[in-house]
């Protein structure tokens, strides 16, 4: 039956919408926001450490749904976008937060000790749910 799984969706909080500047250059918002992170100049090689960990998580979080079989019902699938979605959200919502401290301070290292922790600490905690967004489904 087509509507199968779908009621369970009814009544759900609108899922974060991703700002434009995540959706380019490639189709995956979590890839982008590493992109422009890496980019960006403004981080040092164990920020850079926190996101390839991150980026890995997420490709193998796409990869186990895409090869799951029989294929996810829909609510699951529902269920690990939420929560993908939201982790995209909090390492976005600190970056952003970084970004803006590093311009205010000319990116002075010892003024933005505080807010470097926080994205190093929003992104491993994005990387644990990806992770983990898996691991209630027997395998």
């Amino acid at each position: 039956m087509a509507s199968e799984g779908w009621g369970a969706l009814r009544g759900q909080p609108p899922h974060w919408e991703a700002p434009e500047e995540l959706r380019v250059p490639t189709a995956s918002v979590a890839i982008n926001l590493a992109v422009q992170m890496m980019g960006s100049n403004m981080i040092g090689n164990d920020v850079i450490e926190a996101i390839a960990s991150f980026v890995s998580a997420k490709v193998q979080i796409e990869l186990w749904m895409g090869r799951h079989d029989p294929p996810l019902p829909l609510q699951r699938q529902f269920v690990v976008g939420r929560v993908t979605a939201e982790a995209v959200r909090g390492v976005y919502e600190s970056w952003v937060e970084y970004e803006k401290v590093f311009r205010l301070t000319g990116g002075k290292a010892s003024k933005i000790v505080r807010e470097k922790e926080e994205l190093i600490r929003a992104v491993r905690k994005a990387t644990d749910i990806l992770v983990h967004a898996k691991s209630d489904e027997p395998e």
